[in-house]
């Protein structure tokens, strides 16, 4: 026995075959992932400059339909001070005022109905208790288990 240095231990057989193999399909593996995770940021870049092209060019519009939006809330918040003020030339200010709220609320809430009865029906909900439903992992038989 030479002692020229520390003696390295033997590989197992099947382990010297399949080892280049391993390592070359780790390396097929990576390449693969790499080229997935390029085509996915691919498409996640040209969706984002598509939504930011698409965004430029409604942004004017968006703009113009929110100003309309904040004029006719202003608008319709003056016919009614102007409800107000002509009901109140009939009968005392705060019953004008009364009775101007009154009616809007009674208008909001016949409007809420009308666009609760719009909604699509949905599924049915059930309502069941807790004690009475078992888990799908309950069922199973744990391994450890005696």
């Amino acid at each position: 026995m030479s002692s020229t240095g520390p003696e390295r231990p033997r590989k197992p057989f099947f382990e010297r075959f399949t080892e280049p193999f391993a390592d070359i399909a780790r390396e097929k593996i990576g390449q693969a992932e790499d080229r997935v995770r390029e085509a996915i940021q691919a498409e996640i870049d040209a969706v984002s400059a598509s939504v930011r092209a698409r965004a430029v060019q409604v942004r004017p519009s968006a703009i113009g339909f929110g100003a309309a939006a904040l004029l006719t809330f202003f608008g319709l918040a003056l016919f009614i001070t102007a409800a107000v003020v002509g009901l109140a030339h009939a009968v005392e200010l705060w019953l004008a005022a009364l009775l101007v709220g009154a009616a809007l609320i009674i208008v909001a809430g016949g409007l809420a109905a009308w666009a609760r009865s719009r909604l699509p029906k949905g599924p049915a909900v059930s309502v069941t208790r807790a004690h009475e439903v078992s888990h799908p992992a309950e069922e199973q038989v744990h391994p450890w288990s005696d």
